[in-house]
């Protein structure tokens, strides 16, 4: 049986922080590193957060590389992987720049508790 390949990228400073004592991003990762998530995304399939990592960092969760993008549509895929943010509650921004850059899919994952209200919001982006 066949299953899926599932990898976690994650990057922590050299004493185990994510963030300041404020909660502020910080900026971890260098060049050669960003080479390296990007190189990763333009090989999967999708690419999946949690919404705090919307909230907090408001990713675009797209492929950045031309020539990546330009790999992908050759080999019959989107220019980007499919973008998954799971949002129980549907609280993910409508202006997240997931919503404002780059082509392909998109799904918010919510749960039965969302309010309906925020989900048709959310729908209408989709």
């Amino acid at each position: 049986m066949d299953r899926p390949f599932i990898f976690i990228n994650s990057a922590i400073s050299a004493d185990g922080k994510l963030s300041t004592k404020e909660r502020k991003q910080v900026s971890i990762s260098g060049k050669l590193d960003f080479e390296r998530v990007d190189e990763l995304r333009a090989r999967t399939d999708a690419i999946m957060v949690g919404i705090g990592t919307v909230l907090s960092d408001n990713p675009s969760l797209t492929v950045k590389s031309p020539e990546r993008k330009t790999a992908r549509k050759a080999a019959g895929k989107s220019e980007n992987p499919v973008r998954i943010i799971v949002d129980s509650t549907a609280r993910t921004p409508l202006d997240a720049d997931i919503f404002k850059k780059g082509e392909g899919i998109r799904i918010i994952a919510v749960s039965n508790s969302a309010p309906a209200e925020n989900v048709e919001k959310l729908e209408k982006k989709l």
